[in-house]
């Protein structure tokens, strides 16, 4: 017995699964479909079936379509721009307009102006008259039933009876919404139109339906322009007629506060100013000639005390007085000067022409000083009534400033007059031209063609009808399909084997015939050496002896999981296949309780056998049988030496079996042992520990998987290694079905080579 040294089997397992996770295989997934066309083909060929007779039982109906252009240029005679006006259009416009084709108050309006809730199609029936679909159908159970049931408290008594405005308004909210469910909009690509359909079971309603939704969609927003300028009309009133009020408040605001302040002020501001302008102007020239007086008499006064020529100043020249005097002083200087010359000096009368000079020139000056004396009560004068005009332009100062904080106060109210007269004026302007735009409102859309009566019925429900039945046909043929793929529990392909099972699949071992017998297959090995059978056998017989290259098996056995596996023929044909390649070989039936060799070479069960040469009661070339045809060596276990009171496990455990066995292996070129089921006994495993290999029959398509696993776990938990398993009875053709590389494929695929 060798040791097992091969990897886990659940890691093997689990990483071929991580791997097919990854991995879509679509031609086994094509495959699998074209292995299960006729299941759906029936299936699609009953959906079809019903389709069609669910689809005759589709009550016929009609749909007409208007077409409604939206976003229509529109007179406005009251812009500067031009006459037509090009309607706003926007990206949701579209979606917007649609959704008041199917609002609530317009399909309202529709109805009343129809009469539809006493059409026929829609008029309401009575409950006794109304169909209920087949999902709809409950059982009605009896009424004893019905109270004990709400007396434990399984079914809720019935609600008090609805009133009859509830019944009404439920009704027309129903006919509502079928209203509804028969208007389809559709925008036109790449344009302004939308399609409006209504589809019923009434040719004639639908186009009428049909039109009646444009035409009050128009009427709608005909009333909604008229609705919104005469709200935007009335809102103007409103708002002028108190701009007008607050207007008057505030001009006579204006006017009150200027009515203060001449009342307040005794005169206007204008009036104050020009008084103050006034007053300044005589101050500023009294000042000047104030000034000028200073200057005058600080000059004359000057000049007179330093007793200067008061004839060489201009203000004494121009005196009269002066003047006078100043001739007379001039006489009597040329009198004096006369005098001199005719009488000497000291002459009484050149004394009393000094004397007269000095008096004139006394009196000249005392005519200065008056002079003088005058210009400084004139510069008096003018000093007091500078200094009254000051006090009377500070006076109106105060007096214009008090009335430019009032005049602040009065332009304030003017500025809020005058902004609420402004805003009154645009507000009348745009009132007189909303009332003139509501006699020229439109509508920016209209129809572009009804509907008409259509000609014939729709016929789209029913051929949706009839494909989504043949598509669930199909899918449920498909489902079917993958369904039984996934159910089957067996073992379809080589690489699947390997992959479950963790051990090398040795070769794949055709069915050689439906209804052929195991000595039949035999006769076909021998009679046809060249065939697909005889191939597969010889493949088996190389993979076994290559398994140890240094040092070939010699005793090889052959189990399985359960019974009928093929495990006895396949054993059988590969000692046949060793003896004819010359090869001298025995094959050793330990299938002590149902043997069956001796069924597979069809002969008779009345001679020795191996317990015969186990107990000693026959020699072993008495046991062995010769086939006359190959020269195959065969020891079976005979029925008639069986006895009830032997334990098939005791005599296979036994030494003499074994020193059997040790015989064998020294005497021929191959030992096969055909060992029993391993789940069904434990002869298999207590055998395995004498072979060289050990080879797991595994039945194509019959054997579950499980009971695969089972076995192979059975003899590897006992430390013993497999050396592979053989795949029996494969019908090659539906095989290559299932796998679509490897051996198993090609050698289905190109079986008639091998009968060539």
């Amino acid at each position: 017995m060798t040791k097992s040294n091969s990897r886990p089997e659940q890691h093997y397992s689990s990483q071929v699964v991580e791997d097919d996770d990854d991995v879509i295989d679509l031609r086994a997934i094509f495959g699998t479909l074209w292995r299960g066309k006729w299941i759906i083909f029936v299936c699609a060929l009953i959906g079809a079936v019903m389709g069609y007779l669910s689809a005759s039982q589709i009550e016929p109906r009609y749909r007409a379509t208007a077409k409604l252009l939206i976003g229509i240029p529109t007179a406005d005679v009251l812009q500067n721009q031009g006459v037509m006006v090009q309607a706003n259009f926007g990206d949701t416009t579209l979606p917007t307009h649609s959704e008041i084709l199917r609002s609530t108050k317009l399909i309202e309006r529709v109805i009343d102006n129809l009469d539809l809730s006493n059409h026929p199609e829609y008029r309401p029936r009575a409950k006794e008259e109304i169909e209920t679909h087949w999902w709809q159908w409950r059982p009605s159970m009896p009424l004893a039933v019905t109270e004990w049931m709400m007396d434990v408290g399984l079914k809720a008594p019935p609600g008090p009876p609805l009133p009859a405005d509830e019944i009404e308004r439920r009704r027309h909210l129903a006919l509502i919404s079928r209203v509804e469910s028969g208007i389809s909009l559709a925008p036109v690509p790449e344009s302004r139109v939308i399609s409006v359909s209504f589809t019923s079971g009434n040719p004639r309603l639908s186009a009428m339906v049909a039109n009646e939704i444009t035409e009050q969609y128009l009427v709608d927003q005909l009333e909604g322009k008229l609705e919104t300028t005469r709200s935007a009309a009335t809102w103007l009133t409103d708002r002028v007629e108190q701009l007008k009020n607050r207007v008057q408040e505030a001009e006579s605001a204006v006017e009150d506060a200027r009515a203060r302040l001449s009342t307040d002020t005794g005169q206007s501001v204008e009036v104050t100013q020009q008084q103050l302008q006034a007053l300044n102007a005589s101050l500023a020239v009294t000042r000047n000639e104030l000034s000028a007086k200073e200057a005058q008499f600080q000059r004359l006064s000057q000049a007179v005390a330093e007793g200067r020529d008061l004839g060489a100043l201009t203000e004494f020249r121009s005196s009269p007085i002066v003047a006078g005097f100043r001739a007379e002083e001039s006489d009597l200087m040329a009198n004096l000067t006369t005098l001199r010359s005719t009488v000497p000096e000291g002459h009484p009368a050149i004394a009393r022409v000094q004397a007269q000079i000095e008096e004139v020139q006394r009196n000249i000056r005392a005519e200065a000083d008056r002079i003088i004396q005058s210009i400084e009560v004139d510069i008096e004068a003018m000093r007091a009534t500078a200094q009254t005009l000051s006090m009377e332009v500070r006076e109106l100062e105060d007096k214009a400033a008090e009335q430019a904080r009032s005049e602040v106060q009065i332009r304030q109210l003017e500025r809020e007059a005058e902004a609420s007269r402004v805003l009154y004026e645009n507000l009348l302007s745009r009132l007189q031209e909303t009332a003139a735009e509501e006699s020229l409102q439109t509508v920016d859309a209209r129809v572009l063609s009804p509907a008409e009566v259509p000609l014939g019925p729709l016929t789209t429900a029913a051929k949706r009808t009839q494909m989504l039945s043949l598509i669930v046909g199909l899918m449920a043929g498909v489902g079917i399909v993958f369904l039984l793929d996934r159910l089957n529990n067996t073992f379809r392909s080589p690489q699947q084997l390997e992959q479950m099972v963790g051990q090398n699949v040795l070769a794949t071992i055709p069915l050689a015939g439906n209804r052929m017998k195991r000595h039949d297959v035999i006769s076909l090995l021998r009679e046809k050496p060249n065939s697909s059978l005889a191939e597969s056998i010889r493949n088996l017989r190389t993979s076994i002896l290559f398994s140890n290259v240094d040092k070939p098996p010699k005793v090889i056995m052959f189990t399985s999981s359960v019974p009928r596996e093929g495990k006895s023929t396949t054993s059988m044909l590969m000692a046949l296949t060793s003896r004819q390649m010359g090869k001298s070989a025995i094959i050793v039936d330990c299938d002590l309780r149902m043997p069956a060799l001796s069924k597979v070479l069809n002969i008779k069960d009345d001679e020795h056998g191996l317990l015969s040469v186990i107990d000693g009661t026959a020699t072993l070339e008495e046991a062995v049988y010769k086939e006359p045809n190959t020269g195959l060596h065969v020891l079976m276990t005979k029925s008639s030496e069986r006895n009830a009171n032997i334990n098939a496990a005791d005599v296979l455990s036994s030494h003499r079996f074994e020193h059997l066995v040790k015989h064998l292996s020294q005497s021929y070129d191959l030992v096969v042992l055909d060992t029993p089921p391993t789940l069904v006994v434990t002869d298999s495993r207590i055998v395995a520990s004498m072979a060289d290999a050990i080879v797991f029959a595994v039945r194509w398509d019959s054997t579950p998987r499980a009971a695969v696993m089972e076995g192979v776990r059975e003899l590897t938990s006992l430390d013993i290694k497999l050396t592979g398993v053989v795949m029996t009875m494969v019908n090659e053709t539906k095989a290559a079905r299932y796998s679509y590389d490897g051996y198993g494929y090609y050698k289905g695929r190109y079986r008639d080579y091998y009968e060539t």
